[in-house]
C-alpha cells in the first residue's frame, strides 16, 4: 500500500499514518477492524472537504474496517423541520454520499458504540469523536487514540492505526487524583464535573476519579466535557470503569500519582458562571453526545403533560438506532406530542445555528455549552442547566 502497488488513494493513507507513527515513536502498526469518522457536517467541513471527499470516493477505494460517521449539519431527512436551507442540504447529502461511496456506513452519531459500532474491552480502534474516544477508553475499556477527520479515514482505508500513545499499557495509568467535595446532584453537574477537570489536567495526563454512585450516561457527559475543555482521552473511576475495578493501587503502581485536585462547591459554581449567557434562549438543545433510549425515555417522561411554549424550540437529538428504538416504545410520539423534536444525525454544536436565526441555547451538556458559542463566531450563546431545567425553561 504505502508503495502505491493498491492505488494512489492507499499510498497517501498509508504515508500519512507512517508519518504519524514515526512522529509518536511508534515501532509498528496496529491492525484494526473498527473506526469512526468526523469532518461530516457541511458547517465544519466546508466546500474544500467536499471536493477531497468526492475525489477520493471517485477511486473506488472502499474501507477494510466497520466505520461509521460522526454528526452531519442536519437530520438527512426532517432537515427543512430544522430550518435548514436548500443550498446547505444539499451540499450536506453530497458530503455524506462520498463517504457511503468508500463503505462508510451513514449513522451519522457520536455515539457509534451505542449504533452497532461498539468495541470489546482491550480492542484496538480507530475513533476520531473526542467524546466517543474518551467513552471508548474509559467506560468500555477499548483502545483508541484522539484521531483528526482524515487520519482516522486513513486507517479505516487502511485497516491500521499507529501502535502508541493510549494503545499502550504504560500510558493507561492514571496521573492525576480527583476529589470530589460536593454532591453530584444531576447530570449536568457530572457535566460541569469534566469540564473542570479537562481544564485542570495536562495534556495526555489521565485523571482518576473517586468512587462513585453513577451511570454510564452520566459518564457519556463527563467524558465529553473533559475531552472538549482539556483533550481529555482515558479518565477512570474508581472501583466502576473496566481499568480501575480492583481500586486505586492498581492504577497507581507505578507511583505516577503525585498531584490532586478539588471540585467543590465553588468550583462548581464557576462551572456554571462560565458556561452561562446572556442572551435570551431560543433553543432548549439536548443530546450532546446523542441521548441513549434511556435518556429519551427521561425526556418523555418529564414532558409529560406539558407544552413548549411560544418562541422557544426543545430539540432531542439521537442515533438513527435509538431514534427507531425509542419510536417503536412511543417515546418519540410522546416528546413530538409536546411540541419539541427528535432530530436524528446531527446536534446543536454541528448545526448551522447562526444561519437558523438560533441566538440563545440551553442545554445539560458542558461540551455543547463550550462548543455553541466558538462554533458560531460568538453569534449564539450557551448556557448550562440540567435536564429538569432546561425542560422548566421550554414549558414555563
Amino acid at each position: 500500500m504505502l508503495d502505491g502497488d493498491e492505488g494512489e488513494l492507499l499510498s497517501k493513507a498509508m504515508r500519512l499514518l507512517v508519518t504519524l507513527g514515526e512522529t509518536g515513536g511508534a515501532k509498528r502498526l496496529a491492525r484494526i477492524r473498527r473506526s469512526q469518522v468526523a469532518g461530516v457536517s457541511y458547517k465544519t467541513a466546508g466546500e474544500p472537504t467536499l471536493e477531497l471527499l468526492e475525489s477520493f470516493a471517485s477511486t473506488g477505494t472502499k474501507v477494510k474496517t466497520i466505520a461509521t460517521l460522526n454528526p452531519a449539519g442536519m437530520d438527512l431527512e426532517r432537515w427543512a423541520q430544522m430550518g435548514i436551507s436548500a443550498g446547505f442540504a444539499e451540499k450536506q447529502r453530497r458530503i455524506c454520499r462520498a463517504y457511503e461511496r468508500l463503505g462508510i456506513r451513514p449513522t451519522c452519531t457520536c455515539t457509534p458504540y451505542l449504533s452497532g459500532n461498539r468495541p470489546a474491552f482491550g480492542e484496538i480502534v480507530g475513533f476520531s469523536e473526542s467524546s466517543a474516544v474518551a467513552y471508548s477508553n474509559s467506560v468500555l475499556g477499548a483502545r483508541s487514540n484522539r484521531h483528526g477527520g482524515l487520519d482516522a479515514l486513513a486507517a479505516a482505508l487502511v485497516g491500521r492505526v499507529p501502535l502508541m500513545g493510549y494503545l499502550l499499557d504504560e500510558n493507561r495509568l492514571g496521573d492525576v487524583e480527583v476529589r470530589i467535595d460536593c454532591s453530584l446532584r444531576n447530570e449536568a453537574d457530572y457535566a460541569a464535573l469534566g469540564y473542570f477537570v479537562g481544564k485542570n489536567v495536562e495534556m495526555d495526563e489521565v485523571p482518576v476519579y473517586p468512587e462513585m454512585k453513577t451511570t454510564r450516561d452520566r459518564l457519556k457527559l463527563l467524558g465529553a466535557a473533559s475531552a472538549a475543555s482539556g483533550s481529555v482521552a482515558l479518565y477512570h473511576v474508581l472501583g466502576f470503569t473496566p481499568e480501575a475495578r480492583k481500586g486505586r493501587e492498581k492504577l497507581c503502581m507505578n507511583g505516577r500519582i503525585s498531584e490532586s485536585i478539588v471540585f467543590d462547591d465553588a468550583a462548581r459554581r464557576r462551572v456554571y458562571e462560565e458556561l452561562s449567557c446572556q442572551a435570551p434562549c431560543d433553543l432548549v438543545a439536548v443530546g450532546c453526545p446523542h441521548c441513549s433510549l434511556r435518556e429519551v425515555k427521561d425526556v418523555a417522561d418529564r414532558l409529560r403533560g406539558k407544552r413548549v411554549r411560544d418562541g422557544v424550540r426543545l430539540w432531542v437529538f439521537v442515533s438513527p438506532k435509538v431514534f427507531e428504538d425509542a419510536k417503536g416504545t412511543g417515546c418519540i410520539a410522546e416528546i413530538e406530542a409536546s411540541g419539541a423534536k427528535v432530530f436524528e444525525h446531527t446536534c446543536m454544536v454541528v448545526a448551522p445555528l447562526e444561519e437558523m436565526g438560533i441566538t440563545g441555547v440551553t442545554t445539560n451538556s458542558a461540551k455543547a455549552a463550550f462548543y455553541v458559542p466558538r462554533m458560531t463566531n460568538n453569534k449564539c450563546g450557551a448556557t448550562l442547566l440540567s435536564l429538569r431545567d432546561c425542560v422548566s425553561m421550554a414549558t414555563t
